[in-house]
């Protein structure tokens, strides 16, 4: 009869300090909000938002010459996504989200249409979401209630998504659940 093994296998041990090593090398690379995204969020008055878009300042003209990089899709921007979302839906209160969307050489685009879904306490991703136009300046705005949780952190998608001459752009980022704003600004390059 041969004798009982007390001990892990060496080859066991091996094998388990590895698959460790591996964990804690992704997770040390790792963005902590996921790739590509920020937190976009602040605590600020409706009335104060926001602040500074890249490029000019709404209204103002580019400097000549002047270029703002594209906008590019973010993994975890087509999450939970769904094209032909209402029309200038009010999502609740207590948090707006707005931003300025540009083409490359830093103008504002009117008229573009943005898609915001999130997750609040009142409704999902999937369901509490709303497509509004950009106004003569390039900035959109969306009222909703405050974003909640949904598996780690408040997150908010913001999107170009609709056919036309600007290529589909779509972000994930993230907030704190006490933000009270969400600026989120997108470059747009020509589908041509």
């Amino acid at each position: 009869m041969p004798a009982t093994r007390t001990r892990p296998h060496p080859v066991a041990v091996g094998a388990v300090l590895l698959l460790v090593a591996m964990i804690a090398a992704a997770l040390w690379n790792s963005d902590e909000s996921g790739t590509g995204a920020r937190n976009v969020g602040a605590t600020a008055s409706p009335a104060t938002a926001p602040g500074p878009a890249p490029g000019p300042a709404p209204g103002a003209a580019p400097a000549p010459g002047a270029t703002c990089a594209p906008t590019v899709t973010n993994p975890g921007g087509r999450n939970n996504y769904r094209p032909r979302a209402p029309l200038d839906v009010p999502l609740g209160r207590g948090l707006v989200i707005t931003g300025v969307v540009r083409d490359t050489l830093c103008r504002p685009l009117p008229g573009v249409p943005v898609q915001v879904w999130l997750q609040t306490a009142l409704g999902s991703e999937r369901e509490n979401r709303t497509t509004v136009f950009t106004g003569p300046d390039g900035r959109y705005r969306v009222h909703s209630d405050p974003a909640v949780a949904q598996f780690g952190e408040p997150n908010v998608h913001v999107a170009h998504d609709a056919e036309g001459p600007w290529r589909a752009v779509f972000q994930r980022h993230v907030l704190d659940a006490e933000d009270t704003l969400a600026v989120v600004d997108l470059v747009l390059v020509p589908t041509s």
